[in-house]
């Protein structure tokens, strides 16, 4: 009989420490992302763009739609600065240049991740050709990654790495 509570006892607090030490794994990692996590949250920010160019929508509408992506002052001046009425809606079209707008990456091997300061920065490395469709600046286009309202969200995009990435 006292080999089975024994039994039980270990099992209980086996099942305990398991079950707290997956909890505490969760409670850290909630806000963890990997590069290849953060391209690709930069990739779907960067297709809930294009798919406002396809049909009018109500404003309501497209910020909810961008509020899952990019932090309240990025979906504010997107709105500001690319929304027009057409219809009963509005649209955005996009354009090389268009301010608040993830750059044209390639998605692929020439698109860079790295995480610094509490942030991540995912950037690709423009040589300034003018080929086709897209063109772009010589240097670096960057976005930049901040965990806010507890989701990891577009909060920057620029044409400069941070100092402590350049270097690595």
């Amino acid at each position: 009989m006292v080999k089975k509570y024994w039994l039980i006892l270990t099992l209980v607090l086996g099942l305990s420490l398991t079950v707290g030490t997956q909890a505490t794994a969760i409670g850290t990692t909630v806000n963890q992302l990997d590069g290849k996590q953060a391209v690709t949250l930069v990739e779907d920010a960067f297709e809930v763009q294009r798919s406002l160019s396809e049909k009018p929508r109500e404003k309501a509408d497209i910020e909810a739609m961008l509020s899952d992506y990019f932090t309240d002052e990025q979906v504010k001046g997107f709105m500001e600065e690319n929304l027009y009425q057409e219809g009963d809606g509005y649209s955005a079209f996009g354009s090389d240049f268009a301010s608040y707008y993830i750059p044209f990456f390639t998605f692929d091997k020439e698109t860079k991740a790295a995480f610094d300061d509490g942030h991540w920065y995912i950037w690709e490395v423009r040589s300034g050709d003018e080929e086709g469709p897209v063109s772009t600046v010589k240097g670096e286009e960057v976005v930049k990654l901040s965990f806010t309202d507890g989701k990891w969200k577009v909060s920057a995009i620029s044409y400069e790495l941070p100092s402590g990435i350049k270097g690595s």
